[in-house]
C-alpha cells in the first residue's frame, strides 16, 4: 500500500534514480509558457512510480514557483468512494486558498451547480469528501461545508417543478461556477494534479474526464492527469462499448501527453531499464540483506539478461522481499559458497516472480533446455569456442549450473577425450571464480544426488514455495 505521508515529502533531491527531474523541469517550462497545455496527461504503466513522480513534481513546482502557483493534489481513487468527482475537485481548489472570505464565496457560488449535478446523494458525498477525504487534503472551511450541507438538505424537499427549473438554469449555474474559478485563480493561478484515475471504477473515471473538460477548462487553472493511458482507454471501452474509439475519445479532452520513460542511460551510454536500476536500489536499502550479499556484483547482472518487461517497480520490490525471505531461512553454518548461493537466490526469486509456470517446470525438472535458454535469453554453450575464461558471463554460468539439473543439455563439450579434458579444466577455472570449482564433475560429467549445487537449488525452491509471497 502506498504511504502518502512519506510520498508527500519526496523531492528529486532526496532520490532520483530514474533521472526524472529533467522531465519535471520541462513540464514546468510548458506550464509557465504561453502554450495552452492543459489538460495534460503524464502517462506511465502501472508500477512505474507515477505517484512518486507526481509528488516530486508538485514539490518542485512549489519550490521554484516563479508564477506563484497554488498546487493541489487529488487522489481520484480515494474520491471514487464518494462518486462525486466535481465535489472532490471543488474541495481541493477551495482548500488551496487561505482567505476565508474568498473561500466561502467560492463554495457558495459552486453550490447551485453541485446541487444540480449531484442530486440527493450530495449529503453523503459531502460527508466523505470533506470528512475522510479531508484527512488526505487540506481542511475546508466549516462554514463552507455547512453551506453545501444546507443546499443538499433543501434539495431533498424540492418538487419536480423546482428540479426542472434547476435544469433550465444549468448553463447559468455552470457559467457562474466557471466565473468563480476564474475569480479565485486570477491572483494565484492553480495547478491540479489528479492521480490514480486508472484505478477507479470505469463510470467514475469517465465522470472525472467529463468534469475536467466541461468545468475546469478555464483561464489560470491547469490540470495534470497522472495515469496509465492504456488502462484509461480500456476504461472508456468498458463504459461505452468495445466499438468505441477510445483513443479519439480520450484525446479530445487533452492537449499534451508526457510519457514517463521506462529506461535511463547507464554510465556507458547504454539503456538501462528502470526496474533493473530499482532492483539495485532496493537491495542496497534493505535492512535484511547483509552487506556481503549487497557487495556481490554478480547478483546485479541477473536482471540485465532476463525479460523483466512484465515486472513493475512494485514487482521488483516483491522480488527483493523473496530474497529477504530466503536469507531469513538460511542456515549460515551449512553454507559452502556464498557467491553461488546468492546468485541462485536472486535468479530463482526472479523466475518465481516472472513466470510461475516456468518456476514449477524447474521445480518438477520438466523444463527442456530450449525453453530454459530462451527464458535466460542465452544460447547453447559450446566451451570449445571460447579462448579465455573471461569470455563466459554470468548467463553462461547459470546455464552451466543448471546443465544437468533437468537431465537436459545446455552445455556442449568436445567429444574427443583430450579436448574434453581440456574443456573441463577450463570450466573448473571458470567455476573457481565463483568459488565452486569442486562441483565441476557434477555439473559437467553427470548428475549426482551428492551435488551440493543441486541440493541447494532444491532447498531454495522449497523455501520459495513455503510461503506464497503476494504478487
Amino acid at each position: 500500500m502506498t504511504d502518502y505521508s512519506v510520498m508527500r515529502e519526496l523531492t528529486f533531491s532526496s532520490r532520483d534514480e530514474f533521472t526524472r527531474k529533467p522531465i519535471a523541469e520541462k513540464i514546468i517550462k510548458l506550464l509557465n509558457s504561453d502554450i495552452d497545455v492543459s489538460p495534460l496527461i503524464i502517462d506511465g504503466k502501472w508500477g512505474t512510480g507515477k505517484t512518486e513522480f507526481c509528488f516530486k513534481l508538485k514539490n518542485l513546482i512549489e519550490d521554484v514557483n516563479s508564477s506563484n502557483y497554488k498546487v493541489g493534489y487529488v487522489n481520484a481513487f480515494q474520491a471514487d468512494h464518494a462518486n462525486e468527482p466535481l465535489l472532490a475537485l471543488i474541495a481541493e481548489v477551495a482548500s488551496l486558498h487561505s482567505n476565508d472570505n474568498e473561500k466561502s464565496e467560492f463554495i457558495r457560488k459552486a453550490i447551485p451547480y453541485l446541487r444540480l449535478i449531484t442530486g440527493v446523494g450530495l449529503k453523503a458525498a459531502v460527508g466523505f469528501v470533506f470528512g475522510k477525504y479531508a484527512a488526505e487534503a487540506p481542511s475546508i472551511l466549516s462554514e463552507g461545508v455547512d453551506a453545501i450541507k444546507d443546499g443538499s438538505s433543501s434539495l431533498i424537499d424540492q418538487s419536480l417543478e423546482s428540479i426542472i427549473k434547476d435544469q433550465v438554469e444549468a448553463e447559468k449555474n455552470l457559467a457562474d461556477l466557471k466565473a468563480a474559478l476564474v475569480s479565485i485563480s486570477t491572483k494565484t493561478p492553480i495547478i491540479l494534479l489528479i492521480d490514480e484515475l486508472d484505478r477507479c471504477r470505469p463510470d467514475f473515471a469517465v465522470m472525472m474526464l467529463e468534469t475536467i473538460k466541461h468545468v475546469f477548462d478555464v483561464k489560470n487553472v491547469q490540470i495534470i492527469l497522472i495515469t496509465n493511458a492504456d488502462q484509461l482507454k480500456a476504461t472508456i471501452k468498458h463504459s461505452y462499448g468495445s466499438e468505441t474509439n477510445s483513443h479519439d475519445y480520450l484525446y479530445k479532452f487533452f492537449k499534451y501527453q508526457i510519457n514517463l520513460p521506462t529506461a535511463t542511460k547507464g554510465t556507458e551510454g547504454k539503456s538501462v531499464e528502470n526496474n533493473v536500476t530499482h532492483f539495485k536500489t532496493i537491495v542496497q536499502a534493505s535492512n535484511v540483506i547483509p552487506q556481503e550479499f549487497k557487495d556481490n556484483e554478480f547478483i546485479y547482472e541477473i536482471p540485465t539478461f532476463l525479460d523483466l518487461s512484465e515486472l513493475s517497480l512494485r514487482k521488483i520490490e516483491q522480488t527483493v522481499r523473496c530474497i529477504e525471505t530466503l536469507i531469513i531461512f538460511e542456515d549460515k553454518e551449512q553454507s559452502k559458497s556464498q557467491i553461488v548461493e546468492q546468485i541462485l537466490m536472486v535468479f530463482l526469486s526472479f523466475v518465481y516472480m516472472i513466470d510461475e509456470g516456468t518456476f514449477q517446470e524447474i521445480n518438477n525438472k520438466e523444463i527442456d533446455d530450449v525453453k530454459f535458454l530462451h527464458f535466460t535469453n542465452a544460447s547453447q554453450l559450446n566451451v570449445s569456442e571460447y579462448s579465455s575464461v573471461e569470455e563466459l558471463g554470468l548467463r553462461d554460468i547459470i546455464s552451466i549450473i543448471f546443465n544437468k539439473y533437468f537431465g537436459q543439455e545446455c552445455l556442449y563439450l568436445p567429444t574427443g577425450h583430450f579436448d574434453r579434458q581440456r574443456a573441463a579444466q577450463k570450466l573448473s577455472e571458470i567455476l573457481d571464480i565463483y568459488k565452486f570449482s569442486a562441483e565441476t564433475d557434477y555439473l559437467i560429467k553427470f548428475k549426482d544426488n551428492n551435488s551440493y549445487i543441486y541440493k541447494y537449488i532444491d532447498h531454495t525452491i522449497n523455501n520459495l514455495l513455503l510461503f506464497d509471497i503476494v504478487k
